[in-house]
């Protein structure tokens, strides 16, 4: 028996994350033989993809996954799509059931079980997170964005994205501006509005009803002061005209319970100082927008008639 598999017990704390390839545990004098033996079903290890080989013993944990996938694209692989921005530190994130990698053109790695291959001709300088080689985040966000058919997803994402630092917009826009880039439709139009300001899906609904009405154009995501500089609340919508506040209340599309319970605190704000507050729950944005928009107007309306509030509205900035 070959020194090393007598101490088999230890050898997994030999390669990180305990995966090594079939050719990194012959060239350590283990015969095929006793690799696939101990592959087996009931077995010590674990097989994964083509060549790949688990030596712990343990349940294959997310990180596991992906470091077999970039053992099986090779020394030049990197990940990408919704694994790699997950890595950079993005939550909202579309569903992939494969692991997307990165191999240079020509590379001769195939698809396989969880592990999608993706070549590209110009690879980018990837990034070690965590000690796996990783995409810089827009072009994880757009390689993402460009296998997910729901635009509301993509909105999520990039804004989440940006709300949390983990991408800067300018990098989105050189990334989107590369124009060997195929399907990126989607990505373009929430780039478009993450830009603009939108913070969420809801968000770009909202724009939208307030697009086809008869409603002035309202400043978007504007903070509101009270005379002394102490910040009153941060609203989706405020028109300045006549001091109207508009909140799109969801749970799903602002980043968590805590955003939520937020809201929930400007609506005894901000009629405290003045301001006329019209909540909406996103859904409604899409099954009956034309009685938000009656909301709106009315409301409108009413803080028209009313003195104006005491309060300073600033483009809020994260």
């Amino acid at each position: 028996m070959p020194r090393s598999l007598a101490a088999a017990p230890m050898l997994a704390t030999r390669f990180p994350d305990g995966l090594a390839t079939r050719s990194q545990l012959r060239a350590m004098g283990i015969a095929k033989a006793t690799i696939d033996a101990r592959c087996r079903p009931g077995g010590p290890w674990r097989k994964h993809l083509l060549g790949v080989v688990q030596l712990d013993g343990r349940r294959t944990t997310p990180r596991q996954y992906r470091r077999a996938v970039l053992l099986h694209a090779g020394e030049e692989a990197m990940l990408t799509g919704a694994a790699g921005a997950a890595l950079h530190g993005v939550h909202r994130l579309p569903d992939e059931h494969r692991i997307a990698v990165l191999v240079p053109a020509g590379h001769r790695t195939t698809s396989r079980d969880f592990a999608l291959v993706m070549r590209t001709d110009r690879p980018p300088e990837p990034v070690l997170v965590g000690g796996l080689r990783v995409a810089p985040p827009a072009r994880c966000l757009v390689d993402a964005a460009a296998r997910c058919t729901d635009l509301d997803v993509v909105r999520a994402m990039l804004a989440d994205a940006v709300q949390r630092g983990a991408c800067r917009i300018a990098d989105l826009a050189d990334e989107l501006d590369e124009p060997r880039r195929p399907y990126t439709a989607r990505a373009r139009t929430a780039f478009l509005e993450v830009a603009d300001g939108t913070r969420s899906a809801a968000e770009a609904w909202a724009r939208e009803v307030v697009r086809r009405s008869s409603l002035p154009a309202p400043r978007w995501n504007v903070a509101l002061y009270l005379p002394g500089g102490e910040l009153l609340g941060v609203v989706d919508a405020y028109w300045d005209d006549v001091g109207l506040a508009w909140e799109i209340q969801s749970r799903r599309f602002h980043l968590g319970p805590q955003a939520f319970d937020r809201d929930v605190r400007k609506q005894v704000d901000l009629p405290r100082a003045g301001v006329v507050l019209v909540p909406t729950l996103a859904v409604r944005l899409q099954t009956e927008p034309r009685a938000v928009v009656a909301e709106l107007a009315d409301a409108h309306a009413r803080a028209a008639a009313l003195p104006a509030p005491t309060v300073t509205a600033r483009l809020w900035r994260p």
